[in-house]
């Protein structure tokens, strides 16, 4: 047998148990090919070991990351190759207590919105934002240390904001509201001003995993000071704004101008 033929073979084999989920041994894998000595061995480090997923046992099955490379066409190159998929194992973490922030606002905002959020990415700008908060406040929620000097505190604060503040997401939804109040059909027909109004809507997301409490408080005490303050005075002018929370707490913000 050929050794295109024992890659077939072996194509042929993943691709059965990857339409049945059914688990397999290397043996079983093994037996399907006539590769002699360390062969198989080289081929299942190689190439084939990121196609499999360890179950229990000594068995495996085929991952869904195989479905990439169902066809021959497909897995040929990548079988007679070093490997061009990394074989990953992922550890599972679970963090009970998340925090969820979710701004809408209208989407000619957005630009601006970026802007703001984007210059909290840098160390100078959450600096400058640091020292706008009061003292006493930030050593109520984020204690200094004993020896601690100011520059050491800082430092310790960006740290700490670097690990949990990496990033954000925004996505549109389309909408339509009622910009009067509620009239009659023939009401509406007769006024000149809008009665309904499509509306862009950008929403941004921010999501906090938190090890515990404190954490979860931290978080909150940071994103309020730095991030939601940034954002109210960007989209300054807006009616309202509103900003959703869930997970620890499931709650609606709304920052209305006064009559």
């Amino acid at each position: 047998m050929g050794t295109d033929e024992n890659q077939r073979k072996v194509f042929e084999f993943l691709l059965d148990h990857f339409e049945t989920k059914e688990p397999f041994s290397k043996q079983d894998l093994e037996g399907v090919t006539s590769w002699q000595g360390q062969t198989f061995g080289t081929y299942w480090s190689k190439q084939l070991r990121p196609f499999v997923i360890d179950v229990a046992g000594d068995k495996y099955r085929v991952s869904d990351g195989f479905g990439r490379y169902s066809t021959w066409e497909k897995f040929q190159p990548h079988v007679t190759q070093m490997r061009h998929v990394a074989s990953t194992d992922y550890q599972t973490l679970k963090f009970e207590l998340v925090r969820i922030y979710e701004f809408f606002m209208p989407l000619t905002n957005e630009a601006y919105l970026r802007v703001a959020l984007d210059a909290l990415f840098y160390r100078d700008t959450v600096e400058a934002r640091l020292k706008t908060i009061d003292a006493s406040d930030l050593e109520r929620v984020f204690p200094k240390r004993v020896s601690e000097s100011a520059g050491e505190y800082t430092d310790r604060i960006c740290e700490w904001i670097s690990r949990r503040f990496g990033g954000y997401s925004i996505f549109h939804v389309s909408g339509r509201f009622r910009a009067q109040p509620l009239a009659t059909r023939a009401a509406v027909g007769l006024g000149a001003s809008r009665y309904l109004i499509d509306e862009t809507t950008a929403v941004t997301r921010f999501i906090f995993p938190c090890e515990n409490d404190t954490e979860a408080d931290q978080v909150e005490f940071f994103f309020t000071n730095l991030f939601v303050r940034a954002i109210i005075e960007v989209v300054n002018g807006e009616d309202e704004i509103w900003m959703v929370e869930t997970g620890l707490k499931n709650q609606l913000h709304i920052w209305r101008v006064s009559s």
